[in-house]
This record gives C-alpha cells, sequence and structure tokens, in this order.
C-alpha cells in the first residue's frame, strides 16, 4: 500500500483530463464529483420505510457509470436491488452499495485512487484495460490475488488469455477477473460490399480486407465507387496499438511505439487519398454517426462487441438495420473491457467471490447475459455453446446481423488477441489519436501535433517526460 501511496502522490493532486471509452461506453448514469472534491458516495438506502435494513454489514463496490450495477441487478443470484440500482441487499442481508463517479476527467480514478489510500474501506472496484496496470501490478498493492478469494484454476480456465493477462501481473498473479470480452473486428455494409466488391458474406469480403495492402486496395475500389472505405481519424489505430512492440512510457518518458507512428502515416495517405472522411469518433455532430445512414458514403468501420449495440445502433436508422455485418478485417485486436477487483481490504471475501464468480464463471448466467445484452462474455464455454444455439440477430436485443453467426465468429476473434507491453497510461493513444486528427486534416504539421500531444500527457502526469 505505501508503493501505491507513492505512485499516487502525483495523481490525486489533479484531475487529469483523459476520457475513456470501454465496454458499453463512457456514457450512462454518472455522478460528477463535486467542485470542492467532497466524497460522492450515495447515501445507504434504508429500504424505503425509514428504517435500517439488513444485518449491518455494507458491501462497497466502485463504478463509473450504470452497466455493471445493472448487470449486477439483472444476474446476480441472490441479490435484489435497489429502484435506481444505486445499491440492494443480498439474501443474507449484507447491503451492496455502489460509489460512483464519472469516468470523465479522470474523476473515477481520482476519486478510486483517494479512497485506496486514505483508508476507506473499498469491497470491489472496477477497471479499465487502459490502467488496469495502475492497480493490478504487484507494486501497487490494491488488488487481491484472486487465488486468495478462493478461485482456482478450473474457475478461470474457460477465460480467454488475453483476458486474464490484462490484469495479471508481472509475478503471474492474476488480480481480476471480467465478464466480457472484446475482441476487435470490422463491421461493413453488406449492401456496399455487394455493389462494388460483388460479394457481401463475411468469408468473402475478408479476402478483400485480409491485410493493409488488401485493405488499401479495397479502399481504392470503394473511393471509385464514390464511398469512403473509413469515416473518422481513429480507424485503424487500436489494431496497430494491440500489437505494439514497445510501451507508452519507458522509465519515465514518453516513447509513441513504431506501431502508432506506423499506423499515422498510412492514415494520413487514407485522409489525403480521400478514403477517409474525416472527424472524431463518438462525435454526435460530425460525419462519424450520420455515416452509419442508409444513405451513408462509409464502407466499414473499425468495431468491437460493446461498439455495435452501444455506438453503433443508436446512430442507424430503421431503414439501415440488416445492412450491416462483421469479418475480422486485416488483424486481431481488442478495445477496452471492464475488470473486477477485489479490494485489499475487502470485508467480505466469500462475497466478493461469490458476485466475481457468478458473473463471470457461471455458464448459465454468462449466455443469458449474452443473449439480452450483447455482452460477448468472457467465457469460452458459454459462448461455443450460445454459439452452437443462435439462430440469427433477430431473436436478440441489438444490432441486427441478419443470420450471420456473430457469436461464432467472436469466439475465432478472441481466441486471436494477444496483450504486451502495458503500462499505467495506456489511455493516452486517445490523445494522440486527437493530435492526428490535426495532422491529417491539415491543421498542423506532424511535428507539431506530436509535440501537442507531449505537452498535453505531460501535464496530465508530471511524472513524466517527452523524449528530448
Amino acid at each position: 500500500m505505501k508503493k501505491f501511496k507513492k505512485v499516487l502522490a502525483l495523481s490525486l493532486a489533479l484531475a487529469m483530463g483523459l476520457s475513456l471509452v470501454a465496454c458499453g461506453g463512457n456514457g450512462g448514469n454518472t455522478t460528477a464529483a463535486p467542485d470542492d472534491g467532497s466524497d460522492t458516495t450515495a447515501a445507504p438506502d434504508d429500504g424505503g420505510d425509514g428504517e435500517e435494513g439488513g444485518n449491518g454489514e455494507t458491501f462497497y463496490i466502485y463504478v463509473w457509470n450504470n452497466e455493471y450495477r445493472d448487470l449486477m441487478a439483472d444476474y446476480m443470484p441472490g441479490y435484489t436491488a435497489d429502484e435506481d440500482h444505486m445499491g440492494g441487499y443480498m439474501d443474507d442481508g449484507t447491503r451492496i452499495q455502489f460509489i460512483e463517479n464519472t469516468n470523465s476527467d479522470m474523476v473515477y480514478q481520482t476519486k478510486l485512487d483517494e479512497a485506496l489510500t486514505d483508508g476507506s474501506q473499498v469491497d470491489m472496484f472496477l477497471v479499465e484495460a487502459d490502467y488496469a496496470v495502475k492497480y493490478t501490478s504487484a507494486d501497487a498493492g490494491v488488488a487481491m490475488d484472486i487465488k486468495d478469494l478462493g478461485f482456482t484454476d478450473d474457475d478461470v480456465a474457460n477465460m480467454y488469455e488475453y483476458a486474464k493477462n490484462v490484469v495479471t501481473d508481472e509475478n503471474g498473479v492474476t488480480r481480476g477477473v471480467s465478464w466480457q470480452a472484446a475482441p476487435g473486428f470490422l463491421a461493413y455494409r453488406t449492401d456496399i460490399a455487394q455493389e462494388v466488391l460483388g460479394v457481401s458474406a463475411p468469408a468473402d469480403v475478408q479476402e478483400y480486407v485480409k491485410d493493409w495492402d488488401a485493405f488499401e486496395e479495397t479502399a481504392q475500389k470503394m473511393k471509385d465507387a464514390g464511398y469512403y472505405m473509413v469515416s473518422d481519424y481513429t480507424e485503424g489505430s487500436r489494431n496497430f496499438n494491440a500489437v505494439r512492440s514497445t510501451p507508452w512510457v519507458q522509465d519515465g518518458v514518453i516513447t509513441i511505439p513504431p506501431e502508432i507512428d506506423e499506423w499515422t502515416e498510412m492514415a494520413k495517405g487514407w485522409y489525403d487519398n480521400g478514403y477517409m472522411h474525416g472527424g472524431g469518433n463518438f462525435d454526435g455532430t460530425g460525419n462519424w454517426g450520420a455515416d452509419m445512414g442508409a444513405d451513408g458514403k462509409v464502407f466499414c468501420y473499425f468495431a468491437c462487441t460493446w461498439y455495435l449495440n452501444f455506438s453503433m445502433k443508436p446512430n442507424i436508422p430503421a431503414d439501415a438495420e440488416g445492412l450491416w455485418s462483421i469479418c475480422q478485417g486485416p488483424s486481431a485486436w481488442y478495445w477496452g473491457g471492464t475488470w473486477i477487483c477485489a479490494g485489499a481490504n475487502c470485508t467480505n471475501t466469500q462475497l466478493a467471490y461469490d458476485i466475481m464468480y457468478s458473473m463471470t464463471c457461471d455458464v448459465d448466467i454468462n449466455k443469458k447475459m449474452a443473449q439480452e445484452t450483447l455482452n460477448f462474455a468472457n467465457n469460452k464455454q458459454a459462448m461455443q455453446e450460445f454459439a452452437d444455439e443462435f439462430t440469427g440477430s433477430d431473436d436478440f436485443k441489438f444490432l441486427d446481423l441478419g443470420d450471420e453467426n456473430y457469436f461464432s465468429m467472436c469466439v475465432d476473434f478472441a481466441d486471436a488477441i494477444e496483450v504486451s507491453n502495458m503500462t499505467p497510461y495506456d489511455q493516452m493513444i486517445e490523445s494522440y489519436q486527437n493530435y492526428a486528427g490535426e495532422y491529417f486534416n491539415g491543421n498542423t504539421d506532424k511535428d507539431t501535433a506530436i509535440q501537442n500531444f507531449y505537452n498535453e500527457v505531460t501535464e496530465k502526469w508530471p511524472s513524466l517526460s517527452a523524449p528530448q
């Protein structure tokens, strides 16, 4: 714990401004931290009748939006949620209390850091891939070894290796579990594929985007036919980020991985050649969402499991439903994900185990979750069984992909993912993407864009320095 306090000493002095997107996005009913820095803990529910409920024990879980709260309410056995899902009771009377702070401007991490260092009770907390190392390294000392909770090798045998590796420390100790895998893929317009390429089935389209050379050749075909290959400035960046050969930070110095530089030059070419429409992802006023409509001129998006339901579906009007499918694209990759960790001072490790096991290892729960929420479960058995039972996406509450077996494809995509060179600062790719966009559209040259990137991230992480 002392080491973690030293690591956080500077980060607690400011609210760092990176907005993260992860498995389900950064939306939801979040509670921003008051300007005075006061605690945002929701007041314990008294059960609605003015009398204290439960057995007097309270179990605190730190979250940043409603996604996990809702999943607990809908799928956790023996748990009855309050109407607002900000807490509830287990059958034995234990009170579940969620502590929620918005992910925006790093408020969630800042508040969690404070709680982990000031002696507050933190029974469980969530982390995202881009900063999981900050909390699950051996030196941090704030997340329990899942085996100390009671997890066995058999319990986690069905989890995808990459999802375990994200929260496994330098000594091989796994300190979290996830209910979801987030394999990346290419979401494409089947009608445009048929018009321009003469094919529309995933296996056939894959041949036209199987590597980056094929991808660019197809981009030229799309341009010649009056279409853009991709929409926004960030497209493809996370494919290269997933296979980076060097970390974003080495010995306190920011180092842009060579693969990211490769993407930058390639994507600049997409923009200059008219393959990229331009604009920011998740921009409600720009091209990104509008390009998803039936009259949109964009062929494909680099998407992932949560992206379909949380990002694409809200932007696709009824006349464009059924026009989309997926294939792997040029490379295997992943985007985000959320992991559950038990705090080092967890007051009820049995309950922590029960929750974490039920939400991530129970095959029936994971299959039901997949059917009802599109969460592609971090459970190979559950997803293989569900893929075998799949009868078409019109049966499920998410983007209509026709009769293509989305889950079967994702099983293969998730198996191919690898992770390496992770740091606590990996979310800085989002700042990099913003400045790359400025370079693409000609608002600045590349050297200035990179210097602006260094200026921003060294301000947010004063302990880091730009290369000399």
